[in-house]
């Protein structure tokens, strides 16, 4: 709604609320990156080898070997936790949903992977880290970008063979939660169905999934 970077626009906001958007070839490698940092890579002649639903990738070793580490460095983290939680608003209740990429102890990881100098500002100013927490109740987050140099699109044909490409694994950003997180989030959630009704996006919201265990606020 604020259009906060070129690449966080309100066309591209409108784009996700509609179900437009389908990916590109660099939300592909990110997903397909993920599968080896949570260890799902399996070794194979010419680096590891993932299979989503996009296809099969092969990652150099080059490539691989700084999410290999870090699944080597964080054996017990728990990858992949569905989240709901229904906050009451000045217009309804709503369901926020989302999917934690990982849980360690009592840390929440969220990893990026990011094809242009990250600005640390951005991700603190952003507002995953504050939902992520508030839902598991917890304090510490951290976003762990690995930043992605020399990756402009796939290759033509299958197996997606990524090499000469750089990755580098920056410090991972630590967020805390701080005493009036919640307060901010509630405006928020009220200025984004503000703008909802607003462009009359109302049909475009998903309808919420009622679980006996889900969180009610």
């Amino acid at each position: 709604m604020d259009e906060v970077s070129d690449f966080d626009t309100e066309e591209s906001l409108l784009e996700s609320i509609k179900g437009l958007f389908t990916g590109n070839d660099k939300t592909k490698f990110g997903n397909a990156y993920h599968k080896v940092l949570e260890g799902e890579a399996s070794p194979g002649r010419g680096g590891a080898y993932v299979t989503t639903e996009d296809g099969i990738f092969v990652f150099s070793p080059a490539v691989s070997g700084p999410a290999v580490q870090f699944k080597i460095d964080h054996p017990l983290m728990i990858h992949e936790i569905p989240l709901r939680k229904i906050y009451r608003t000045s217009y309804f209740n709503i369901q926020v949903s989302s999917r934690v990429d990982g849980v360690e102890g009592a840390a929440v990881w969220d990893h990026k992977c990011k094809f242009r100098n990250p600005d640390w500002q951005e991700y603190i100013d952003s507002v995953q880290w504050k939902y992520y927490l508030d839902i598991l109740e917890l304090k510490t987050f951290y976003y762990n970008i690995f930043e992605i140099k020399g990756f402009d699109q796939l290759p033509a044909k299958q197996p997606y063979l990524i090499k000469d490409v750089e990755v580098i694994h920056h410090e991972p950003l630590l967020c805390e939660a701080y005493q009036d997180m919640q307060e901010d989030m509630m405006c928020l959630l009220n200025r984004f169905l503000e703008y909802i009704h607003e462009k009359d996006l109302l049909k475009y919201l998903k309808p919420a999934i009622l679980q006996d265990d889900l969180l009610n606020f």
